[in-house]
């Protein structure tokens, strides 16, 4: 298995905490809750992303990539963590194809690529295909300039960026105590990269404990069937004879509320009760929705709630300054004289 061979720079310090949630847990009926943090990375303001990053960007170097791009929604945590991964490593040109809702403002995560200096190329509404068209086109157009541009699909979800999530669940497996080992590991799914490199490591580090994906984005078919092809890709990559097939991941798909990028009532009121139980802070588009399958799961005891529960907290607090009009109706606030 070579997956301390792998070309890797680091991003960031390792490990990242796993803190207990007694509070939360209690609330949910859950025997022990666990919170992975894995948005404590160092990074540009951390997430999960720069896991995959430590990766993806080695390979870029290797390759000799003076040019990176990427694609996402507008709150895009993985296209505002490559932009400063792209920094980090020297790249000095890093071009953002984002699609989704329009936007006026730029906050959150887009605020964060702009000061980082990033290309942003806003392509309203469009589907991950058109954006990933647009980039092979760009690709193409400046190769032809003789340039070297190196192309990260969508959220990182290549078998080398799973690898970063391969490498987390052996850090997780480390961290674990013995009446700990054979978890449900909870994930958002956006990209089904983070599920497929968690899926292998569990087969590789963590073979008693089970992944729940909770789709932020779409039906959970779509992301079984990505899943299923980026982790045989990785365990390729990693030399060791496993082969996926997409029932093997199970992906919840009732809880990323009216469409990916907008909030929804039960991912914002998750959001609410992990702020106000344990200090947690979710995102509108990604934890908060993945949280709240969590929640909805263990209050209705769809899940064995005498086993430990992992969450992994992706990181995407910057986006939820973009998200001022959804909350702040819940502000306790005294204005005073205020006319």
């Amino acid at each position: 298995m070579r997956l301390d061979e792998m070309p890797r720079i680091s991003l960031t310090a390792l490990p990242t905490p796993l803190e207990e949630a007694p509070r939360l847990a209690e609330r949910l009926g859950l025997r022990k809750l666990l919170i992975k943090r894995d948005d404590c990375t160092t990074l540009g303001m951390g997430g999960n992303k720069v896991r995959k990053l430590e990766f993806l960007m080695a390979d870029a170097l290797a390759r000799g990539a003076n040019v990176v791009m990427t694609d996402g929604g507008p709150q895009s945590n993985h296209a505002r963590l490559t932009a400063a991964a792209a920094r980090k490593v020297g790249i000095e040109r890093c071009i953002l194809f984002l699609g989704g809702p329009s936007f006026e403002r730029f906050e959150g995560n887009l605020l964060l690529d702009v000061v980082l200096g990033a290309e942003i190329r806003f392509m309203p509404d469009a589907t991950v295909p058109d954006m990933e068209s647009a980039m092979e086109a760009e690709a193409e157009k400046l190769s032809g300039e003789g340039l070297k541009p190196y192309v990260i699909t969508i959220g990182g979800s290549s078998p080398v960026g799973a690898l970063g999530y391969v490498s987390a669940i052996r850090e997780l497996a480390g961290q674990l105590s013995d009446d700990d080992k054979n978890p449900l590991i909870f994930v958002a799914v956006g990209s089904a990269g983070t599920l497929a490199g968690c899926s292998l490591g569990v087969k590789l580090f963590l073979p008693e404990a089970q992944v729940i994906g909770i789709s932020v984005t779409g039906k959970a078919w779509a992301w079984q069937d990505r899943a299923a092809r980026v982790a045989t890709g990785a365990a390729k990559l990693l030399g060791v004879d496993y082969s996926f097939a997409p029932p093997q991941f199970r992906v919840e798909d009732a809880y990323y509320g009216e469409r990916y990028g907008v909030p929804c009532p039960a991912g914002n009121a998750a959001i609410i009760e992990a702020a106000q139980t344990e200090a947690i802070i979710l995102d509108p588009v990604y934890t908060g929705k993945a949280m709240s399958g969590l929640m909805d799961m263990a209050r209705r005891k769809l899940i064995n709630t005498d086993r430990t529960v992992v969450f992994i907290h992706t990181g995407g607090g910057p986006s939820l300054f973009a998200f001022e009009q959804v909350f702040r109706g819940m502000a306790n606030i005294d204005w005073g004289n205020k006319a």
